[in-house]
């Protein structure tokens, strides 16, 4: 009857409104559809305003709270459980889980940290490690799909936990990892919203500014006679500032020429006195022909390819054009980008280019994605190169393509800004610690405490370089032609492994050598110079002394007990 009631009054108000217009209505045959009064209105309009009425008359009829009845549901099951649990009752709890596990798949809940802990815990009573299992996989894929870096954290902390107590160790490490991405991920957020929460506060600072100025400028004014002798005033004053500064810019024009003069004067007597003096010349002795590898590091024509770029390169191996614009926003304030399409194209320019980083798709023509990382790894030419491979896979199958393409990281489409961005940062890090462990490694490599290289690339470089170290004219070309490398793609490579030069890891591994050698006080020092390539003493007590910081002659007469 209510409903009904409204119904009436909406039709009474419609009626009461156009009783007029509907007086006026005359129909000009079947085609017309306007009204002949002084304001035609479409007839379609007219028709719409009962669907309109009717439209908000089940609109004023209450909504069914569905939401808030599950939520409602969910509360009362939880609560169920924990009592269960609590009173020991792990039987009946279980039972309580299973039809909650149902109840959230039916609603499509994702389960909370809180939830899996306490389910865990009874499944773990009752030793039922099946469906443990099956609920901590369960509870992993809603942590893939949480967009939310703050429950994501929660529930892999909480599932990291979880697979330990199972004694599922592979498990927990794969969350472990997922965890510390979601931490980065949540730190590079809470600095966005630092550096958007000032720059706001700079914004309306500045509508502050603006506000007050322009309130200034409403209120604030002086009579026109007053304003125009202030501004007589201000242009006397400007006059006379630009007087004494052309009067200022004369002074020191003449003090300048004043001392010109002065300069040409003093100038003129030194070139008399040169003329007047005799000549005496004085004897240099020639330096000898390839006397050390630092003579040979000037005139050698040994070129190490281009030189350091603004930037370092990224091949973005993606056929999607969209992907590759998202990819270009996220890593092109670090990288040039260059991009292929193809497996052909993706390998010759992966060989010609050497770049710093490649991100590859997965799905490039079926699976050619992997096929094309699995190369570029097997290559010697670009197994260096660190690998991102994107999958449409989550958690074993995406990390068991990573696997089968030898990719050092791997994400799962699509990907989130701030994993991706951390990911890569991590990558880049992971090359400066290798170039600082192999700095450590040429150290030792000398001495007693030496280490094995893991990279037989760097093996086979330091041993060629120990074998022709006292040959002064071995140069970084005999070690690209016995590798079998062009010049310049064997010094790009050496600089991502190692961060230095061809010349100067020769350089560094000799003076090395040279340190040992007059500690063990094998020699004297010119004789310990020939010995590691160095065939003028002179130029090796330079390159030594820089190199350490010592003098060779009072490192050879120290006694033995400060060595």
């Amino acid at each position: 009857m209510a409903k009904s009631g409204f119904l009436r009054r909406k039709d009474t108000y419609f009626t009461s409104n156009t009783q007029q217009t509907t007086k006026n209505l005359v129909l000009y045959g079947k085609k017309s559809l306007f009204l002949p009064c002084n304001s035609p209105i479409p007839m379609y309009r007219i028709l719409l305003i009962p669907a309109i009425l009717l439209f908000h008359c089940l609109g004023a009829l209450p909504v069914s709270g569905q939401n808030s009845a599950v939520m409602d549901t969910l509360a009362g099951k939880l609560s169920v459980m924990v009592a269960l649990a609590q009173a020991g009752n792990f039987e009946q709890a279980q039972v309580e889980v299973e039809s909650l596990r149902e109840f959230m798949k039916r609603y499509d809940i994702p389960v909370t940290a809180r939830a899996l802990t306490l389910m865990s815990g009874i499944y773990q009573a009752n030793s039922d490690e099946r469906s443990a299992t099956t609920l901590l996989h369960s509870a992993e894929m809603d942590a893939r799909k949480d967009a939310n870096p703050f429950t994501k954290s929660d529930l892999l902390q909480a599932l990291v936990q979880e697979y330990r107590k199972w004694q599922m160790p592979d498990q927990a490490l794969t969350c472990q990892q997922l965890l510390t991405v979601a931490q980065d991920s949540i730190k590079a957020r809470e600095r966005k919203a630092e550096a958007i929460g000032m720059r706001q506060k700079y914004d309306s600072l500045a509508v502050l500014h603006q506000l007050e100025l322009s309130n200034q400028g409403n209120y604030y004014q002086i009579p026109k006679d007053r304003a125009l002798i202030y501004g007589s005033l201000a242009g006397l004053i400007l006059l006379i500032l630009l007087i004494r500064n052309m009067t200022i810019d004369t002074r020191w024009q003449k003090l300048l020429r004043k001392k010109e003069q002065e300069w040409e004067l003093v100038k003129a007597n030194l070139e008399h006195e040169a003329q007047k003096a005799p000549f005496t010349p004085v004897l240099t002795p020639e330096p000898e022909a390839n006397n050390s590898i630092v003579s040979t590091r000037i005139q050698e024509p040994w070129t190490p390819g281009p030189g350091p770029k603004p930037h370092q390169i990224c091949l973005l191996i993606e056929p999607n054009r969209q992907v590759v614009l998202y990819l270009k926003s996220l890593l092109s304030d670090r990288f040039q980008i260059e991009t292929a399409q193809t497996q052909s194209e993706a390998l010759e320019m992966a060989n010609e280019m050497l770049p710093d980083l490649i991100v590859c798709d997965a799905l490039i023509n079926g699976h050619a994605g992997i096929e094309i990382a699995r190369q570029i790894k097997l290559s010697e030419r670009t197994n260096h190169i660190p690998v991102v491979l994107l999958t449409d896979k989550f958690g074993n199958e995406g990390k068991l393509d990573a696997l089968r393409a030898g990719a050092d990281a791997w994400f799962t489409r699509p990907v989130i800004d701030d994993e991706f961005d951390a990911s890569v940062q991590r990558l880049l890090e992971a090359r400066k610690i290798k170039h600082e462990q192999f700095s450590r490694f040429l150290q030792l490599y000398f001495s007693d405490n030496r280490v094995a290289l893991q990279n037989p690339f760097l093996q086979q470089i330091v041993q060629l370089i120990e074998t022709n170290l006292a040959n002064p004219d071995f140069l970084p070309d005999d070690i690209a032609k016995k590798l079998q490398l062009s010049r310049s793609h064997y010094a790009k490579k050496l600089m991502v492994l190692t961060g230095k030069e061809p010349v100067q890891l020769i350089r560094e591994l000799r003076l090395e050598k040279a340190k040992v050698l007059l500690e063990k006080r094998a020699g004297t020092p010119q004789a310990i110079s020939e010995l590691v390539g160095f065939s003028n003493p002179g130029t090796f007590a330079l390159a030594f002394k820089e190199y350490f910081g010592e003098n060779t002659l009072l490192l050879y007469s120290m006694p033995q007990g400060r060595l």
